[in-house]
C-alpha cells in the first residue's frame, strides 16, 4: 500500500505541467502573455489610460521579440535582458525602453512567482535627463501673430498650442478631453489623466475667446474627440495627438522657431517663463499638478547666470556689511 502511494505522488510531480504544476508554484506555469492581457483587461477601470496604454504596447513589443507565448516562469533575467537588447537595436530612446521594462515589471509583479525578483536584475528602468523643450516668450508671439487660413486644423492647432500655455501649462490630453460641464464660473477644473491631481485654472480673456471660438453642440470644448465612451475616446486622442505634432512642426517651421514644438512645449514654456517672473517653485508645481517640486524642476530650463550672480551678490552683501 506504502508503495502505491509513493508511485502515485512521484506521478503527480513529475507531471505538474498537466496538473496545474504544482501547489506552490500553481501560477507560474500559466501563459505570460496571455495571463498579462487578461491582467491589462481586469485593471482597465482602476488604472489611468496613459498606463493601460503603455502595458498594452510594451506587451505587444515582447510578443513581437518572443514571437510566441512563453511560460510565466520563462519571464525570467535572460529573457528580458534579451529583450532589452533586442528594443535598443530598434534605435528606441532609453526613455522609451525603460518605459517598456517597467510595464512588463509591473505586469510580472502581478503574477505569483519567486524569480520575479530577479528578471530585472541589472536592467535600467529610470528616467534619462531630456532636453528641456520651452521656447521663449517672444517665440510664443511669433506663433500668436501667424497668418493662418481661419477653419484649418492648423489654425486649430495654434489655437490650442496657445490655450495650454495660457491655461497655465495644460497637458494637451486634459484639453482634449476637457468638457463644458468642467467650467464653473470663471475657472475651469480638471483632474490631471496622468496623476488624477485637480488643478483649477482662472479663465482669462484670451482664454474664453478661443473656447469661444470652437462653440458647438458637443459635449467637449474642442473638437478632437466624438465618442462619450472613454476607452474609443482614448483612441481618438492618440490619433489627434500625432496630428497635433506634425501640425505643431509646420508651425514652428512658419513662425521661423530653431526650436522643436512639441505638445509638451507650451506646458514647459509656461513653467520656465512663470519661474523667470520669479514666480514661487510650489506656486508652479500647483499650477501644473504636480505633487512634487523636484518634478517641476524638469520642466524648467537651467536658471541664467545672470540671476545666479544677483542671488550670490545679494546673499554676500548682508554678510560683507559689517
Amino acid at each position: 500500500m506504502g508503495i502505491t502511494i509513493k508511485f502515485e505522488l512521484n506521478v503527480y510531480v513529475n507531471r505538474g505541467d498537466a496538473m496545474n504544476c504544482g501547489i506552490v508554484k500553481a501560477k507560474s506555469c500559466g501563459m505570460f502573455l496571455k495571463t498579462a492581457a487578461k491582467e491589462i483587461g481586469r485593471l482597465k477601470d482602476s488604472l489611468s489610460y496613459s498606463t493601460l496604454e503603455n502595458y498594452k504596447t510594451a506587451l505587444r513589443a515582447l510578443k513581437q521579440y518572443l514571437k510566441q507565448d512563453v511560460r510565466i516562469d520563462q519571464i525570467n533575467k535572460i529573457t528580458i535582458k534579451g529583450f532589452e537588447r533586442w528594443l535598443r537595436a530598434k534605435n528606441l530612446c532609453i526613455n522609451t525602453t525603460s518605459c517598456y521594462m517597467r510595464s512588463i515589471r509591473a505586469l510580472l509583479n502581478r503574477m505569483d512567482i519567486n524569480s520575479k525578483e530577479h528578471a530585472f536584475d541589472g536592467i535600467y528602468t529610470g528616467r534619462v535627463k531630456t532636453e528641456k523643450r520651452a521656447i521663449a516668450e517672444t517665440d510664443i508671439i511669433s506663433i500668436k501673430r501667424l497668418k493662418l487660413r481661419p477653419g484649418s486644423f492648423q489654425t486649430l492647432t495654434r489655437d490650442i498650442f496657445l490655450f495650454c500655455y495660457y491655461a497655465m501649462g495644460m497637458p494637451f490630453v486634459d484639453v482634449a478631453f476637457l468638457r463644458r460641464s468642467q467650467i464653473y464660473g470663471n475657472q475651469l477644473v480638471y483632474h490631471r489623466h496622468k496623476t488624477g491631481q485637480r488643478v483649477v485654472v482662472p479663465i482669462e480673456p484670451c482664454m474664453l475667446e478661443i473656447i469661444e471660438r470652437y462653440h458647438s453642440d458637443s459635449e467637449y470644448i474642442f473638437p478632437f474627440l466624438n465618442s462619450l465612451n472613454p476607452q474609443i475616446a482614448y483612441q481618438e486622442y492618440l490619433k489627434k495627438l500625432n496630428s497635433y505634432n506634425r501640425s505643431l512642426k509646420s508651425i514652428a517651421k512658419k513662425a521661423g522657431l530653431t526650436s522643436r514644438l512639441t505638445s509638451y512645449t507650451a506646458r514647459h514654456t509656461w513653467a520656465s517663463i512663470a519661474y523667470g517672473y520669479n514666480i514661487e517653485l510650489p506656486v508652479i508645481s500647483k499650477a501644473l499638478g504636480h505633487s512634487n517640486p523636484r518634478t517641476t524642476l524638469t520642466y524648467i530650463k537651467d536658471i541664467n547666470d545672470n540671476r545666479l550672480a544677483q542671488a550670490s551678490h545679494m546673499i554676500l552683501s548682508r554678510v560683507q556689511k559689517d
